[in-house]
Order: C-alpha cells, then sequence, then structure tokens
C-alpha cells in the first residue's frame, strides 16, 4: 500500500509537474503574444501617421497645383463684372444725378475721372484680394483683371446711358463728362461684384 502510494503520489507529482510545465508555456506565449499585439499596434499608428503625412502633402500639391481664381479671367468673371457696373450705374438712380453732375463738370474734370475710376478700382482688387497674395506670379494678373474690370464698367456705362438718357451720344462733349460721372459709379460696382465672386 505504501508502494501504490508512492507511486500514486509520484504520478500525480509527475502530472502536476506537467500542468505547471504547460502553464508555464502557456504563460510565455501569452506574453510573447501580447508583445506582438502591442508590435502589431504601434506599426498601425506609425502607418496611419505615414498615411496622414502623404495625404497632407497631396492636398499641398493639389492646391499648388490648382489655378487661383484671380489667374484668369473668365466669363463668369465678366458677367459678375457687368451685373456690378450696371447695378452700380443703375442703383438709386446714379445716372440721373451723373448726368446732373455732368452739367457742371468742365471737359479736363471730367477727363479726370476716367483715371480716377481706374484707381479706385485698383484700390478695391488690391486692398481685398490681390494684397493677400504672395506670390509674384499671381500678381502680373493684376493690370489684365483691373483692365478688364475698367474696360466692362466703361461699356455698361455707356449702355446705360444709352438705355436711360435719349440725348447721350449727340454731343461729344457732353457725352464724355455724363460717361466719367456714371463710370464711377459702375467701377465700384464692378470691383465689389469682382471682389464678392473672388473670395473662395
Amino acid at each position: 500500500m505504501n508502494r501504490k502510494k508512492k507511486s500514486s503520489i509520484a504520478a500525480i507529482n509527475k502530472k502536476l509537474d506537467f500542468v505547471l510545465k504547460n502553464q508555464k508555456n502557456l504563460l510565455r506565449n501569452e506574453g510573447s503574444m501580447q508583445k506582438e499585439t502591442a508590435l502589431e499596434e504601434a506599426q498601425e499608428e506609425a502607418a496611419l501617421r505615414e498615411l496622414q503625412h502623404l495625404e497632407n502633402i497631396e492636398q499641398e500639391i493639389k492646391h499648388a497645383v490648382e489655378p487661383h481664381p484671380l489667374q484668369s479671367i473668365t466669363l463668369q468673371d465678366m458677367a459678375r463684372g457687368i451685373a456690378g457696373a450696371f447695378f452700380g450705374a443703375v442703383a438709386h438712380y446714379t445716372f440721373v444725378y451723373g448726368i446732373e453732375v455732368a452739367r457742371g463738370l468742365t471737359l479736363t474734370r471730367a477727363i479726370l475721372l476716367y483715371p480716377l475710376s481706374l484707381a479706385i478700382g485698383g484700390f478695391f482688387l488690391y486692398a481685398t484680394s490681390f494684397r493677400k497674395i504672395t506670390d509674384p506670379q499671381l500678381l502680373k494678373y493684376f493690370p489684365l483683371r483691373l483692365f478688364t474690370l475698367y474696360m466692362t464698367a466703361l461699356l455698361t456705362s455707356v449702355f446705360v446711358l444709352v438705355l436711360f438718357q435719349p440725348t447721350f451720344g449727340t454731343e461729344l462733349d457732353q457725352s464724355i463728362k455724363q460717361l466719367a460721372t456714371v463710370m464711377l459709379s459702375a467701377m465700384v460696382g464692378a470691383a465689389t461684384a469682382d471682389l464678392i465672386g473672388t473670395t473662395k
């Protein structure tokens, strides 16, 4: 019986040793699996950071490559300028007041209103949109855009005067005076409409 007890205790000890050995192996495997999981998570985080970095670079490239809205003059810009100039010349019957002021102007003063209109339009464009531009390549479009708006305002002013002032064009010096006075408000309207459209 003693011998049986010893053999059963030895068998139990053997089984316990086997269980303990398996448990140690399991704990060791679990530790290595946790390390592998932590390593995989770190790799995923690094990959996500790299992906975010690449997306930022892609956005910068897209922003650098796409044309700036002030870089070109489109038909939409022209339409906006015409609408603004028309509103500037017609709103509150500005053309009527312009015609009244034109009667009291000398031809020299009226001619000086044309460059003044150009200067005011230039101030509007520069102060609100082109001043913020640091790229000298984009600044070369400033005179073209200003000239386009100036011509749009001039032609719209002629149209408004022909439409609403039946005697426009009969006397050259009076027509020059009337156009100069109406042109000032038309240029302000055209520049304002252009600025509203280019602040994207």
